[in-house]
């Protein structure tokens, strides 16, 4: 992995407020049950509204960027596979395998980018780093109770799905890590989710998208997915990405389900168990794991 930045505490703190952000995603999902698709057309064009309201009032000079070919063509291809796909990829997995599970098979991304990381970009994967990697996997499984005979049903198109969620997560935080050096990390987000909103129209059709617009209980569900857990750990994430790589942001990022647990018991009454908690602790060891890997260990 790189050398992180002097700012790397911040980086995590970033991360880690994106992962617990995130958690609302699948919860609010599951209690809309709206179908995935619909639901990411509408998630991206009510967060692209939020994005640009919030541009308008307080930084107009965001919405400037490169207009060449290469940038237009690249956010393009952030809009569509990055934003689109992820999204879309992520509430299908939820769908078929519930949030529990379906987020615990999208945080093997950090694994795929240290090996990644270590084939095509040289970097060296150092034993605290693996050892981390591990252990927050391990404090995932404890917090979603894969380890406490809840009989959670893995199957193959629950799999397949899981794994290509957590292959669009990889290259989401892959290209927002280019991405940061291109634009600014609002006007990213901003165009990407815009572009991934025109996308979803075109294919679902307008009448489509704008279906959870039109109830008052659906739109306020939506406002809250869009501005909680979309464009506030989407931005803190890409942020991240500025002073630490995506490798170490997913690994911090990995408190999500433990964040979804929390959250299920303060507003939907879901029992909180101890292996929540205990998995939570050993989540938060995975952060301080990494974290050492920089002191103890920083890239030449």
């Amino acid at each position: 992995m790189a050398e992180p930045s002097p700012h790397a505490l911040r980086g995590y703190a970033l991360a880690l407020f994106a992962g617990v952000t995130w958690a609302g995603a699948g919860l609010i999902s599951e209690w809309m049950r709206v179908d995935p698709m619909v639901l990411t057309g509408a998630r991206t064009l009510s967060s692209a509204a939020i994005l640009g309201l919030g541009m308008l009032l307080f930084d107009r000079g965001s919405f400037k960027i490169p207009v060449t070919a290469r940038s237009l063509g690249w956010l393009l291809l952030f809009g569509v596979i990055a934003m689109a796909g992820n999204q879309a990829v992520y509430f299908e997995s939820i769908k078929y395998n519930g949030a529990a599970l379906g987020t615990l098979l999208k945080y093997l991304a950090p694994v795929f980018m240290l090996v990644i990381g270590a084939l095509f970009y040289k970097r060296r994967i150092r034993p605290l780093a693996a050892i981390a990697a591990v252990v927050a996997l391990i404090g995932q499984a404890l917090a979603v109770g894969l380890f406490s005979g809840k009989g959670m049903t893995l199957t193959p198109t629950g799999l397949g799905w899981g794994l290509l969620c957590a292959a669009f997560f990889v290259t989401y935080s892959l290209m927002g890590s280019a991405g940061n050096a291109r634009f600014k990390p609002v006007a990213l987000l901003f165009y990407g989710m815009l572009i991934a909103a025109v996308f979803w129209m075109v294919v679902l059709g307008p009448a489509r998208v704008v279906t959870p617009f039109t109830q008052v209980k659906p739109l306020l569900q939506l406002l809250l997915l869009a501005s909680v857990s979309t464009v506030a750990p989407f931005l803190c994430y890409l942020l991240a990405m500025r002073d630490i790589d995506p490798a170490r942001a997913g690994i911090a990022a990995m408190i999500e389900p433990v964040a979804a647990g929390i959250g299920g018991f303060l507003f939907f009454g879901e029992p909180l168990g101890a292996m929540l908690l205990v998995g939570g602790v050993v989540s938060l060891a995975a952060i301080v794991l990494i974290r050492l890997s920089d002191i103890r260990s920083p890239d030449k």
